[in-house]
């Protein structure tokens, strides 16, 4: 038996190895034991560091919250601040959030947990999803809802809900659905330029939508 280590090595193992299983079987459905011998730790591990198994599921949580708000939609779109009421400064800030979304879901540096899991909080009310609308979900509603607004102070609630989703789910399906993606294109990773492609063709659809047209944007930047 392994004796019981106050380690950032053994909180992070448990953190990575409840987060797999989390991703590959949603959160009801993990045991003591499986994240036990995902983590190669002792079962009693999990309440020594973290109290519990719901604990350990919330350090999951916020794992991920705290990665993504490392860099908020809000930080994205900064620099766009000052010329929001131009075409060139709403393309921009827009191209900025959905760059911003691909660049978090399919960052090498992270493990790809981080995005199944938030698929699999979705799937069911529970107060970890709370914890994710609360702090992750939420702010970026609201951020992308007041540029869109400021874009065209006539969207309502279900206008800017609906441009919101169109942007984030093609990204987020292809992290979602990842391995039959991969296995489509016979590859083993989405490539730089594939990604490049997706961010394009979001970006447009997105523009053209809310009447950005390329003469628009562009005589925008012209002038």
């Amino acid at each position: 038996m392994k004796k019981y280590a106050s380690s950032e090595q053994t909180r992070q193992a448990l953190i990575n190895a409840a987060g797999e299983l989390a991703a590959e079987m949603g959160f009801p459905n993990v045991s003591t034991r499986a994240i036990a011998l995902r983590s190669n730790e002792n079962i009693g591990s999990i309440h020594y560091h973290f109290g519990g198994k719901e604990q350990l599921f919330e350090a999951v949580v916020q794992e991920v919250v705290k990665r993504c708000n490392a860099y908020p939609v809000s930080a994205a779109i900064e620099p766009f601040y000052n010329v929001l009421d131009t075409p060139a400064g709403q393309s921009g800030a827009i191209r900025a959030i959905v760059k911003r979304e691909i660049t978090l879901l399919f960052d090498p540096d992270y493990p790809l947990w981080h995005s199944r899991v938030i698929y699999q909080l979705m799937q069911q009310k529970s107060r970890l999803q709370d914890i994710m609308a609360k702090e992750l979900f939420d702010p970026i509603v609201d951020t992308i809802t007041s540029l869109l607004r400021r874009i065209d102070s006539n969207m309502g609630r279900q206008e800017t809900f609906l441009i919101i989703t169109q942007i984030i789910s093609p990204i987020a399906s292809h992290a979602d659905y990842m391995s039959y993606c991969l296995k489509h294109l016979e590859t083993d990773h989405y490539s730089a330029e594939y990604l490049q492609k997706m961010e394009n063709m979001i970006v447009r659809q997105t523009e053209l939508y809310l009447g950005l047209t390329p003469e628009k944007v562009e005589s925008n930047h012209a002038e």
